[in-house]
């Protein structure tokens, strides 16, 4: 029997607040750079918290009315799903009511993602049924969850090669996740179609090696300072989602993976207050 706590924890979990809690402390890795002294826009940060949650419950909902639930996460959307349609619509008026007092760049950058965002869900609609779906809606999301993360502190600042660099890092280290809990729901779920599936297993594990070693170099070759420390988290990030894969008879029972991997996001933490 499930104690209280374990009850709440499975709770904030499948309402993806650990992915809104990862995106908003990596968030505010970005917006430390250059030099690690700049400070975060905390109404940004409670904008981007917003619209990450949404877009999170929306996609899960939306999956629901393609498909019957798949998993734990999936049957809880749908258990839920008119509370959670309610949470949306509480969410989006915040949101709304918020973006009037966000800086001009950011407003600008937040409606050309919004435009990209809806031709998403377009597509996702439109194209559910063709055989590539699931292998570029995982490429998708890599990118989606990405921009807003870097995006909204870099806009109106005055970034640098190093700093650009560390987002594209950023990018691979999200697909990477992605990419690994493909690689454990194809063995979860039979008929299941990913981007891992298509790739097979040792192409997959080339990929997530590839993008440590990746990660690894840029390390090496950075500048002294703040960002020789980005560097050095996004290694430790890329080598925990190794590990991950590597691991997976110990973490594939009871999603053990998901619970770490959702975690590696946490860790630009580490430099808040460094």
């Amino acid at each position: 029997m499930k104690s209280k706590t374990t009850t709440i924890l499975l709770t904030l979990h499948y309402l993806s607040l650990d992915v809104v809690a990862g995106a908003i402390l990596s968030s505010w890795m970005f917006w430390k750079m250059p030099d690690g002294q700049s400070q975060p826009d905390g109404l940004v940060l409670i904008v981007l918290a917003i619209c990450t949650w949404i877009i999170y419950i929306f996609d899960r909902l939306l999956d629901n009315i393609k498909s019957e639930p798949q998993d734990a996460r999936h049957q809880f959307h749908f258990d839920n799903q008119y509370y959670l349609q309610v949470v949306i619509i509480v969410l989006s008026v915040l949101g709304i009511f918020l973006v009037f007092f966000l800086p001009e760049p950011v407003i600008i950058f937040g409606i050309v993602f919004s435009v990209f965002l809806l031709v998403y869900f377009h597509v996702l609609q439109k194209r559910a049924s063709a055989s590539a779906y699931h292998y570029y809606k995982e490429i998708a999301t890599a990118l989606l969850y990405s921009a807003p993360v870097f995006g909204s502190s870099f806009v109106g600042r005055d970034m640098g090669f190093w700093q650009y660099l560390s987002a594209f890092n950023f990018i691979l280290l999200v697909h990477q996740s992605i990419l690994v809990f493909s690689w454990y729901e194809m063995q979860e779920k039979e008929g299941i179609r990913n981007f891992a599936l298509k790739m097979g297993k040792k192409q997959t594990l080339i990929i997530v090696i590839a993008i440590t070693v990746f990660v690894g170099f840029t390390l090496l070759t950075s500048i002294e300072g703040y960002m020789k420390k980005v560097f050095l988290i996004e290694l430790l990030m890329a080598c925990t989602t190794l590990a991950i894969m590597l691991l997976s008879k110990a973490l594939l029972p009871n999603e053990r993976y998901r619970w770490i991997g959702e975690l590696v996001f946490w860790l630009p933490g580490l430099l808040i207050f460094s």
